[in-house]
């Protein structure tokens, strides 16, 4: 009987001993790799106000005269600081884009209603008429880490 109880103590202390020491692989490590915080960019409208449709949903498509100035507004939340905001026109969504301005940080504003901060960038519409064009904005943070982009399309008028 004592045979027995040491064997069975042995083999239990071998087996805590092993398994104590494996160490199971986070299958999530790869994914969830952070490089710094980013600024995320909530809507993109253009012009002075913000328009709705009918059922309430944003309008992000606006019509202009051309080379009319237009304002992009950007509303965005961010809890690192902002180095710039960056706005690009293509022609299409996936077209090539163009860098149209960059403006440093320090004009935006906090809007307490909307709880975000809100960035007006003018830029000129395209010359020409029945012209559309792509706009993206991008905020990049003092820690160089860029938002994703997001857009509003502007038409100049035929």
């Amino acid at each position: 009987m004592k045979l027995i109880l040491t064997y069975m103590l042995s083999c239990l202390t071998a087996t805590l001993l092993l398994t104590s020491c494996y160490e199971e692989p986070d299958l999530f490590e790869d994914l969830l790799v952070s490089n710094g915080k980013v600024a995320q960019i909530a809507v993109v409208w253009l012009g002075d106000s913000k328009v709705y449709n009918a059922a309430g949903v944003l309008q992000t498509t606006t019509t202009v005269d051309s080379l009319s100035t237009v304002n992009v507004n950007i509303e965005y939340t961010s809890e690192v600081a902002v180095k710039e905001f960056k706005i690009y026109s293509a022609p299409t969504a996936s077209g090539s884009q163009a860098l149209l301005a960059t403006v440093p940080a320090g004009a935006q504003k906090y809007d307490a209603e909307l709880r975000n901060y809100v960035m007006k960038v003018p830029i000129t519409a395209p010359k020409g008429k029945n012209i559309t064009s792509v706009i993206f904005a991008e905020v990049i943070a003092e820690n160089a880490l860029a938002s994703s982009r997001k857009s509003a399309t502007l038409k100049t008028k035929p």
